[in-house]
């Protein structure tokens, strides 16, 4: 196997995966390396990832432009990507939000969606029309909802790593499938060890690794960001449901309950046991900020993630009141934060570069995030679209 490369990647996620893509299309001396998804998730020793999953959320309106411009430029690659790779990941069903009536439409994501001409259907509070071409949804008539059409759906993690992997590999990119426990700078470059106790040297090395950036010491300091737990349920339903959703958009519903928070939502999308699933996620009291290796394994293996399944399960079944569930089990989740809610993509040391922070928005933007790091790596290119200042490193 080769062991020397202009360019290494650490972290096989969906900013790595998509780093060493636009790499590969630049150099022909790349290399990612990362860990595969463990077979048997409940007896694995290893690293786990939020992306081993089936359903994000895509959407292009957001009130922080950050996350609207990474997201518009992503999604408009997804078609390029699909084609290139042979991989389908994008599912374009809509989606759904839905906000109380003293959140006011002005300061909220309709006034992004007008400032920035994305199609939206917009129904205030009192405007039950809605229910007409959603029949099967419920929420309270106070509210008001934004319905974004095409190409806003959802994403599946695992097929869109795939995607990005294949094509990386197909221009030549090494896909190396251990884990990282050092990085030594030297003055010519860099030496990755692996678990293994193999070594790769690199002219430059990103660190893409998520939740796990500070968990192994390979920074001399620890970046300023925040591991979070976060609960997620899956509700298997039959395929008579599936059938009957067919047209069901995500959603994004900001609860008043003082138990959750921030729901976010799929259609029934088909998991890897051959089942289908509506996946929803929120925000509870129980979440956790764990600052070590050990504690985020221990919340993957053994966290209780039914601390608030009642909560959980009653609002599902508010919102979807007609639809029958076969069985309702909860899945552990975890999201990095920064203070500022932007990813920190910076160069932190002459060889050194990281991509990290992606504050639970990471996923529809991340082909954005891994060409932004790749052309920092190349010759410091940004995009003027963002400001620069934002994404800087900063420590804890």
């Amino acid at each position: 196997m080769r062991e020397e490369f202009e360019y290494l990647v650490v972290g096989k996620g969906l900013w790595g995966s998509a780093a060493a893509r636009h790499l590969s299309a630049i150099s022909d001396s790349v290399a990612i390396i990362g860990p595969d998804e463990p077979q048997q998730s409940e007896s694995h020793a290893g690293i786990f990832a939020s992306h081993y999953d089936q359903g994000r959320l895509t959407r292009r309106i957001d009130t922080e432009p950050v996350w609207m411009h990474t997201a518009v430029r992503a999604i408009d690659d997804y078609a390029t990507l699909e084609a290139a790779s042979g991989i389908r990941f994008h599912t374009p069903v809509g989606l759904i939000m839905v906000y109380p009536s003293d959140v006011q439409a002005e300061v909220s994501p309709r006034a992004a969606a007008v400032s920035n001409n994305i199609p939206h259907d917009f129904y205030p509070p009192g405007d039950t029309n809605w229910r007409t071409h959603f029949p099967y949804l419920d929420f309270p008539d106070s509210h008001w909802l934004l319905y974004e059409p095409f190409p806003t759906g959802h994403i599946n993690p695992r097929k869109l790593i795939q995607a990005q992997l294949k094509v990386a590999e197909n221009q030549g990119a090494a896909i190396i499938r251990e884990i990282v426990t050092a990085v030594a700078e030297h003055a010519d470059g860099v030496v990755v060890t692996t678990q293994s106790g193999g070594q790769f040297r690199a002219q430059k090395v990103l660190l893409a690794m998520g939740a796990y950036t500070n968990l192994f010491g390979l920074l001399e300091r620890p970046l300023a960001i925040t591991v979070e737990t976060e609960t997620i349920i899956l509700a298997e339903v039959s395929a008579a449901e599936v059938e009957r959703l067919a047209d069901m958009p995500c959603l994004i519903y900001m609860i008043a309950d003082p138990a959750i928070s921030d729901i976010y939502l799929t259609p029934p999308i088909q998991y890897a046991d051959g089942r289908f699933y509506i996946k929803m996620g929120a925000n509870t009291p129980a979440d956790l900020q764990p600052t070590t290796l050990d504690a985020v394994q221990d919340w993957f293996h053994k966290g209780d993630s039914d601390a608030y399944k009642t909560s959980l399960t009653a609002a599902l079944h508010a919102m979807l009141p007609q639809v029958e569930f076969r069985s309702i089990t909860t899945k552990r989740c975890i999201i990095t934060r920064t203070p500022n809610r932007c990813p920190i993509i910076d160069q932190v040391t002459d060889h050194i570069y990281v991509a990290a922070g992606a504050n639970g928005k990471g996923a529809k933007g991340s082909d954005t995030w891994g060409w932004l790091a790749a052309g920092l790596m190349v010759n410091g290119r940004w995009w003027n679209v963002l400001p620069r200042d934002l994404f800087k490193a900063y420590y804890q």
